[in-house]
């Protein structure tokens, strides 16, 4: 676990505004396994879009999940519930996947409108798995 890493990481991603393909989700989780985890991945997704429609197209044509390229990164699956601390967790949607770095019973996240930004988890059961990067 690299807990101090992942509280650095949230302290300096906090409040940056929300841009397609710079501060949205994927490019903030896959900035985190660059950052936190040693990984090579952000290159993958960011600026690659500058719209949601765009993104959804970029997703539709792209060879893997959000989900399947982080696993082929050194990532294992498990369930929601179980999720830690450095976790990631993913909600999967018919278009995308929406992806959270877990901080215990909080997530941060950042959703189009608004700037990452750390929120309480009420239920994990409102996640489809979750992401284990050792």
């Amino acid at each position: 676990m690299k807990d101090h890493e992942t509280i650095a990481f949230i302290q300096k991603e906090k409040n940056k505004p929300f841009s397609w393909g710079v501060n949205d989700c994927h490019t903030l989780v896959l900035k985190y396994l660059d950052t936190v985890w040693d990984k090579d991945v952000h290159k993958e997704v960011f600026k690659k879009y500058k719209t949601k429609k765009q993104a959804i197209k970029y997703r539709r044509d792209y060879p893997e999940s959000l989900t399947d390229g982080i696993i082929k990164a050194g990532a294992t699956k498990l369930p929601p519930k179980m999720a830690r601390m450095g976790d990631l967790l993913i909600k999967d949607h018919k278009l995308f996947q929406l992806a959270h770095i877990c901080l215990g019973s909080q997530i941060v996240s950042v959703f189009e409108g608004g700037s990452t930004t750390i929120f309480k988890v009420v239920d994990f059961t409102l996640f489809d798995w979750a992401l284990r990067i050792e």
